[in-house]
C-alpha cells in the first residue's frame, strides 16, 4: 500500500489555490492544512513556503526539534538556500520543476538489517518477507517519520483513516505481527520501537542502542 506524500503549502491565496489543485491532480499528494510548524509526527513530508510566508525563526526552531521536511522556498530571484530550506526556486517556474524538488528527499528504507522498498520488505539473504497490505502502509508511515516516533493516533489517522478517538487495539496487534516477522526477539524490540506514544523504526547505524 503505498501511502501519499503529505505536503504544506503557504503562499498567497491565488498561487495556493493553484499549487493544490496541480498537486491533487497527481493523485499521490494530500494537503496538509494548518500551520507548518505542527509537532513532532505530524510535520509533513514537504513543505512548499513563498518568501513572504517564510519565518526564519519558525523553521530553526522546527529543525531544533528533529523536523527532517523538505522545504522548498519560493522565491522572486535565484538565490542560494537559506539556513533550513532545502532548495529555492525562483518565479516563472516550471510545475515540473517544483514537484522534481519536492521529490528530492525520499523515506529511507532502512528497517533494521532489512530493506524496505516500493511496500516490500526485503531480508539480507535477498528473500522478500510477506506483509499484508496494512503491515506494509504501517512500515511506509513510520519510514516517513525517518527515524521519529509516530504516535498511536497518526498511524490510525493515516493508515486506517479513524478519528482520534479510535482504539489502538487494531494497531497493536498489527505492531505485534510485524515483530514477529522483524525482530529476532520480538518481546524485546531492536527495530520496531514502541517510544513516545507511538512507534518509530530504527536501522543498526544511526540508533544511540547498538
Amino acid at each position: 500500500m503505498s501511502l501519499p506524500r503529505i505536503i504544506s503549502i503557504a503562499a498567497e491565496p491565488q498561487l495556493r489555490a493553484i499549487l493544490v489543485e496541480q498537486f491533487a491532480a497527481l493523485g499521490k499528494f494530500a494537503l496538509r492544512e494548518g500551520r507548518f510548524a505542527a509537532p513532532g509526527e505530524d510535520w509533513p513530508d514537504a513543505a512548499i513556503l513563498d518568501e513572504a510566508h517564510c519565518r526564519a525563526e519558525v523553521l530553526a526552531d522546527a529543525r531544533r526539534q528533529g523536523c527532517k521536511t523538505n522545504i522548498v522556498l519560493i522565491a522572486d530571484t535565484p538565490k542560494a538556500p537559506p539556513p533550513s530550506v532545502d532548495a529555492v526556486i525562483a518565479r516563472p517556474f516550471r510545475f515540473a520543476a517544483l514537484v522534481a524538488l519536492i521529490e528530492s528527499t525520499p523515506a529511507p528504507s532502512a528497517v533494521g538489517p532489512y530493506r524496505f522498498e516500493a511496500g516490500e520488505l526485503w531480508a539480507p539473504s535477498g528473500a522478500r518477507l510477506r506483509l499484508t497490505e496494512k503491515e506494509s502502509a504501517i512500515l511506509a508511515r513510520l519510514a516517513r517519520a525517518r527515524g521519529a516516533a509516530v504516535s498511536r493516533e497518526a498511524l490510525l489517522r493515516d493508515v486506517w483513516g479513524y478519528g482520534p478517538t479510535m482504539s489502538t487495539r487494531t494497531l497493536e496487534t498489527h505492531i505485534h505481527r510485524l515483530r514477529r516477522k522483524l525482530e529476532p526477539a520480538p518481546e524485546r524490540p531492536r527495530w520496531l520501537k514502541t517510544e513516545g506514544g507511538g512507534y518509530r523504526l530504527a536501522a543498526r547505524e544511526d540508533d544511540p542502542s547498538f
